[in-house]
């Protein structure tokens, strides 16, 4: 059944407009609405650095203490590679490194060197700090820290072990005088429990 003529006389009219009408209000709306995030956004982050600066302080000092970390740590003894990461740790105690070539793990204890004692007491304070990065990496606030910690974006992202972000340089070349964990699994990042005389437990990928 046809519509009445006026009928579609009106529609072929102000239909134009009213679709015109639809998607600039659409428009402005979707303006309005990242406007107003970003905005908020901005103020999270304002009101972030406010309360935590001292945190980036600390950053900062975790690095340079990663750096004279990797003075006293031998490349490898596996694939000679140098370029570790920090993979877990066991409370105040030891101290897990991994090589990023061949993922193979080492155990430091604290008596390993005085940076060791230091980056293990800023542990489950830099773990928070990765954390609360990746929940708002997409975020103003995430965004400034990648750039301000000068950190990969592709590998903040949620499932990784926060500690694999802290990255040193090995530059020792004699031989280990510790001695490589394998078959560590680690269930929850932030959880760290017992395995006989090492006590910890973490991931050989």
């Amino acid at each position: 059944m046809s519509l009445p003529v006026s009928i579609q006389s009106f529609i072929l009219d102000i239909g134009p407009i009213l679709l015109v009408s639809f998607f600039l209000s659409l428009f402005l709306f979707l303006n309005w609405y990242f406007a107003y995030d970003r905005i908020k956004q901005k103020k999270e982050k304002r009101l972030w650095l406010t309360r935590n600066m001292r945190s980036l302080v600390r950053y900062g000092d975790l690095m340079e203490q990663l750096e004279h970390l990797g003075q006293t740590t031998p490349v490898c003894k596996q694939c000679n590679n140098f370029k570790m990461q920090l993979w877990n740790h066991q409370h105040d105690e030891l101290l897990v490194v991994r090589c990023r070539s061949c993922k193979i793990n080492y155990t430091l204890t604290k008596d390993h060197s005085d940076c060791t004692r230091l980056i293990l007491s800023n542990m489950e304070w830099a773990i928070e700090l990765i954390n609360i990065l990746i929940k708002n990496r997409h975020k103003a606030l995430g965004k400034f820290l990648i750039r301000k910690l000068a950190l990969d974006p592709s590998c903040i992202k949620p499932g990784i072990n926060p500690l694999e972000v802290f990255c040193f340089s090995a530059k020792k070349e004699d031989e280990f005088i510790i001695d490589p964990v394998f078959e560590i699994v680690l269930n929850e990042w932030e959880e760290v429990l017992p395995l006989g005389d090492y006590g910890i437990r973490t991931h050989v990928a």
